[in-house]
């Protein structure tokens, strides 16, 4: 399902032409706290700024889309980055204090986060795909640029999958006196803490380097 307020905020972002990369990545986190950073609702998330950004560079045709929607991949990947490093905080953070978050919210967030590898590139190219004729002809490059930008990004996606399927719960094995020390955390917990620490974890969430176009 589309995010129009993501999709209308990127347009806008394209449109005035200026610190693209690092405004579509406050954007994407912007939107992943407003759905609680769900990964499952990170294609949703990923199709609303490419569709956002392909519909502004028909309408203004800037001297270079090029240029510009390579800024709006990276800004993506940047958000899509935090996201996972956030997940894969909260869930270390929880296991340092003796707590776990719920079986059920931990699989099913390490079986999102490995899917977002082939949704990310795919996501892009389908919007390129959508813009008019004289656009897309000016856009092939695009693609190669998000397999690049996801090969950046995937050990950080990875590392989140691996610390969500890791539960502490079933790392105890049949010690159920170790079991019985780790409080499980209510369904959803997980979630909330990735949103609070995308607004307010600061540096130790910064996005790895990115070859930059200018803006």
């Amino acid at each position: 399902m589309m995010d129009e307020q993501l999709k209308q905020d990127v347009g806008r972002i394209v449109e005035d032409g200026h610190q693209i990369r690092d405004r579509v990545r406050e954007a994407v986190e912007g939107a992943a706290q407003r759905v609680k950073a769900t990964p499952s609702r990170l294609a949703d998330l990923s199709q609303s700024a490419i569709t956002g950004a392909v519909e502004a560079v028909d309408r203004s045709t800037p001297d270079d889309p090029e240029s510009t929607l390579r800024q709006v991949v990276d800004g993506l990947g940047d958000g899509l980055q935090r996201t996972a490093q956030a997940t894969r905080l909260a869930v270390e953070e929880a296991a340092g204090e003796g707590k776990a978050y719920a079986s059920e919210e931990l699989r099913s967030v390490a079986e999102d986060f490995r899917t977002i590898g082939d949704l990310f590139v795919e996501t892009v190219s389908r919007g390129i795909s959508g813009a008019k004729a004289q656009t897309a002809a000016r856009l092939q490059s695009v693609r190669d640029h998000a397999e690049h930008t996801f090969s950046d990004i995937r050990p950080t996606i990875e590392d989140a999958a691996t610390a969500a399927a890791r539960d502490p719960i079933g790392l105890a094995g049949e010690s159920a006196a170790t079991a019985a020390r780790i409080s499980r955390e209510a369904a959803g917990s997980l979630l909330s803490s990735v949103g609070r620490l995308l607004s307010s974890a600061g540096d130790r969430l910064q996005p790895k380097s990115h070859p930059r176009d200018d803006d």
